[in-house]
This record gives C-alpha cells, structure tokens and sequence, in this order.
C-alpha cells in the first residue's frame, strides 16, 4: 500500500470519490490523514470471508466481485462493484469479521481506510461521524438486498452502475450539514 503523499492530494482524492462528495474539505483533510492507495491485479483477493474487518475501502476503478460461502452451494457470487462504488462495512459491527469474500476481477485501484483511524476520526467530529454512518447504511442496506436477491434468485446478480448509492452516481446534497440540521426527510 501506498501512503498518499500530500494530506491537500490525499484530501482531493476523497472529494473526488462520490461516497464522500459533498463533505467538507476540513472533514476530508482529517480523513485524508488515515487513506492509503493501493491498486490490486486481477485475481487478488481484497479480504476473505470469516478474516478480521478492519478496513474500509473506495473503489476508484476497475471491478471487485463479492462471494459469499453457502452451505450444500459452496461460493456464491453476490455483487460485482465497479468504479465509485464503496466496500466494506463488516468493521462497524462486533464480531468484526468480514461476511463475504471480495476478489479484484480486474486491476482495481482503491482508496484504503484503517478503520481504527477512521473510528477516531468520526468521535472526534460527530457531525461527520453520523453523516458518514447515514452513508455506510446505504451501502449495508445495498448489499442486503443485492445478496437477498441473488440468494432467493429473484434477479440476476447486481452490478455496479445499476445498484446502490455509491456505484457511480453522486450525491445531490448540496451540504449535508444542512441536511443534519434541517432531520430527516418524512
């Protein structure tokens, strides 16, 4: 892994990914703080099922495919993420251990968290802390329903561009401490 030389490049970076559009440059900066870059080949395993969770990852391009181990089936896969896409959300939750198993498909290059870091980093600005979990719902919520899909075989098996709110498309909050204030949408 690469660390990003300058925190002003590493902070331009995030703003650029579309997980972490719209948040302010300050927030980015302490983020920018705790990311390195790293880029997988073809064939290289991001994490396994079952292995400690303890970082978090922006995909910035290429495509990573999500397995999950069923019984009686063996691999099984669930999603396949591409550019803009964000992954890995198994750190937030005891017992802190990765669900599925991510493989690059292709050379993938990623932005890459250590989530310890980034649990500080939210304490210490909490309205950053809640937007950033509000975001990391979304994805949750993504990959539930991509694997409730695949699993129950009710669709083909979802791709980036075509599902969740981090594979491709930016958020249209234009201040997302505005959005914090005003509450949520009824």
């Amino acid at each position: 892994m690469t660390t990003i030389a300058h925190p002003h490049t590493a902070a331009a970076a995030l703003s650029d990914h579309p997980f972490l559009s719209s948040i302010p440059i300050g927030s980015l900066r302490r983020l920018a703080a705790h990311v390195q870059s790293h880029t997988y080949p073809a064939g290289e395993q991001v994490f396994r099922e079952g292995q400690i969770a303890n970082r978090f990852f922006l995909i910035r391009n290429g495509l990573v495919r999500l397995d999950l181990e069923v019984a009686g089936r063996g691999q099984v896969e669930v999603e396949t993420l591409g550019c803009d896409s964000a992954l890995g959300w198994s750190w937030l939750f005891s017992p802190y251990r990765w669900h599925l198993t991510a493989t690059a498909v292709e050379r993938t290059s990623m932005l890459i968290f250590d989530t310890d870091a980034l649990q500080i980093a939210m304490a210490a600005d909490p309205p950053l802390g809640y937007e950033l979990i509000r975001r990391f719902s979304g994805v949750m919520f993504d990959r539930l329903v991509a694997t409730r899909l695949q699993l129950t075989g009710d669709a083909e098996i979802p791709t980036a561009g075509t599902s969740g709110p981090w594979a491709g498309r930016r958020t249209t909050a234009a201040n997302w401490r505005h959005d914090i204030e005003r509450g949520p949408v009824t």
